[in-house]
C-alpha cells in the first residue's frame, strides 16, 4: 500500500472514530437531558403510589341533596372565667349547626340553608340561592332582605371543577414539554455519587427566569392552555421581575442505580444558605429536609394494606408519626419525651350507605396526661340524583350595590350582637 493510501486510510478511520464518539456524546447528552425531563412524571407517579393517591376519583354528580348536622365539644377546663373564654366554650358546646344543600347543575340551581342554634334557639341563619348567574344571600337575624349579586356564575366554576383534573394534567404536561424544549445540555451536570449516577438540572436564578418566561410564552401560544387558564395566563409574566437573582440557584437531581431512579432531590440556594428536600424510593422510602447540609427532619415511609405510615425524626430523635389511609388520618407529635406526652389529632370518616359521619378530635396523651381538647362531629345524609327545590321567593331583595349606609350599619351591628351573645356579653 502506498504511503498516500495509508495516510488517507488513517484519516478516514480517525474521522469515523470522531463521528462515532461525537454521536455517542450527543446521544448521551440527549439521554441525560431527556431522563431529567421524563423523571418529573416518574416523581409524580412515585408520590401517588407512596401516599395512596391512586384511588379513583369520586364520582362527580350533577344533582344532589345533602342534609347534615355539626356539633362541637371543647374541654371546659380550657376556659377561663377571668377572660370570659369559659362562657364562649360553654356556648360552643351548646351549639348545633344544621344545614341543607341542594344542587342541580343541569338546571343551574344551587341552594344552601344553614342554621346555627344555641340551646335550640337560632342565633344566625343563612339562605344562599344561586340561579343562572345571580346569587341571593339572606342572613336571618341580621338583614331582612335578600342581597343579590349579579354576574356571579358559580356553575361555570362547578363545571370547570368537574374537568379540573384533566385540565391540570394537561397544563402539567405542557409545562414539562416546554421545559424539555428550553433547557440545554449546558444546564445538565452528570456525576457519580455512592455508586449511583447523578443527573442534575442546575439553574441560576437568572437562567430560571429565562426558562420560566419561555414556558409562559409556550402556554400563551397553546390554544387549550389559554382556554384553561383564561385571563390568569396574562398574570404569568416574569418580564417585569427586577429582583436580583445572581446569588440564587435551584437544582433538581435524580440518582440512578442500574438505570432506575432511586432518589429525587430538589435544592435551593439563596445567598449563603442552601435548603434541600430529598425523596428516596428504594430500600426505606423516605422524605427528608436539610438546611445547609444538616438534616432537620426526616420521614421514613412504610405501606401495608393501603395504609401509609410516616415515622418522623429530627436529629435522629423520634418526634412523631402520621398514619394515612382512605378513611382516616392520624397524627401524633411528641411534646415532651421525658413524660412521653404527645399531641394527638385524628380525622375519621365512616360511610354507611348514604350516611357519612366525620369526626375530628384533638387530645394530649402521655404517662401523666390524658386530656381531650376538642372534637367536632359532622353527620350527613347524601342522596345523589335528587334535588327538590321548593318555591324560593326572592322578590324581597336589594342589589349589593344599592345597600345604603344605614343598611350596612344595621348589618354590622346585628352581626356584632350575635358575636357578643356567643361571648356572653350583653350590649
Amino acid at each position: 500500500m502506498s504511503k498516500r493510501k495509508i495516510i488517507v486510510t488513517i484519516i478516514i478511520i480517525v474521522a469515523i472514530g470522531l463521528l462515532v464518539a461525537g454521536g455517542i456524546l450527543i446521544y448521551q447528552n440527549y439521554a441525560n437531558k431527556n431522563r431529567i425531563v421524563t423523571s418529573f412524571n416518574d416523581l409524580k407517579t412515585a408520590l401517588k403510589e407512596t401516599f395512596n393517591l391512586n384511588s379513583e376519583n369520586e364520582q362527580k354528580v350533577s344533582k344532589q341533596t345533602i342534609t347534615g348536622t355539626t356539633t362541637f365539644n371543647i374541654n371546659p377546663l380550657l376556659g377561663n372565667s377571668t377572660d370570659g373564654s369559659d362562657v364562649i366554650i360553654g356556648n360552643l358546646n351548646n351549639s348545633t349547626f344544621n344545614y341543607l344543600y341542594l344542587l342541580d347543575v343541569n338546571k343551574k340551581a344551587l341552594y344552601f340553608n344553614g342554621d346555627l342554634l344555641l340551646n335550640t334557639n337560632e342565633i344566625l341563619g343563612l339562605n344562599f340561592y344561586q340561579t343562572e348567574n345571580i346569587s341571593y344571600i339572606f342572613l336571618r337575624n341580621v338583614f331582612d332582605k335578600y342581597i343579590t349579586i349579579e354576574e356571579n356564575d358559580i356553575f361555570s366554576y362547578l363545571e370547570d371543577n368537574i374537568k379540573a383534573s384533566d385540565d391540570i394534567n394537561y397544563i402539567y404536561e405542557k409545562i414539562i414539554e416546554s421545559l424539555g424544549s428550553n433547557i440545554t445540555n449546558d444546564d445538565i451536570k452528570v456525576t457519580t455519587e455512592n455508586n449511583n449516577k447523578k443527573i442534575s438540572l442546575e439553574l441560576t436564578g437568572n437562567r430560571l427566569n429565562e426558562i420560566a418566561t419561555a414556558i409562559i410564552d409556550d402556554l400563551k401560544n397553546d390554544e387549550r392552555s389559554k382556554e384553561i387558564l383564561g385571563d390568569s395566563i396574562n398574570e404569568l409574566d416574569t418580564s417585569n421581575n427586577t429582583t436580583d437573582t445572581t446569588n440564587s440557584s435551584i437544582t433538581y437531581s435524580i440518582y440512578l442505580n442500574k438505570g432506575e431512579i432511586v432518589t429525587y432531590e430538589l435544592g435551593l440556594t439563596n445567598d449563603s444558605n442552601n435548603y434541600s428536600i430529598t425523596f428516596n424510593t428504594k430500600d426505606k422510602t423516605s422524605i427528608s429536609i436539610s438546611e445547609n447540609g444538616t438534616e432537620t427532619i426526616k420521614g421514613i415511609i412504610t405501606k401495608e394494606n393501603n395504609t401509609t405510615t410516616i415515622n418522623l425524626t429530627s436529629n435522629n430523635t423520634n418526634i412523631g408519626t402520621i398514619v394515612l389511609n382512605k378513611n382516616n388520618i392520624n397524627v401524633n407529635f411528641i411534646i415532651d419525651a421525658t413524660t412521653n406526652t404527645a399531641f394527638h389529632a385524628n380525622i375519621a370518616t365512616i360511610t354507611n350507605n348514604d350516611k357519612i359521619t366525620t369526626e375530628f378530635t384533638m387530645s394530649l396523651i402521655g404517662n401523666n396526661t390524658n386530656m381531650d381538647i376538642l372534637s367536632i362531629k359532622d353527620e350527613k345524609t347524601v342522596v345523589n340524583d335528587v334535588a327538590e327545590f321548593n318555591d324560593i321567593d326572592t322578590s324581597n331583595s336589594v342589589n349589593i350595590n344599592d345597600l345604603t349606609d344605614e343598611d350596612i350599619a344595621n348589618i354590622e351591628n346585628n352581626l356584632m350582637t350575635i358575636i357578643y351573645n356567643m361571648m356572653g356579653v350583653s350590649i
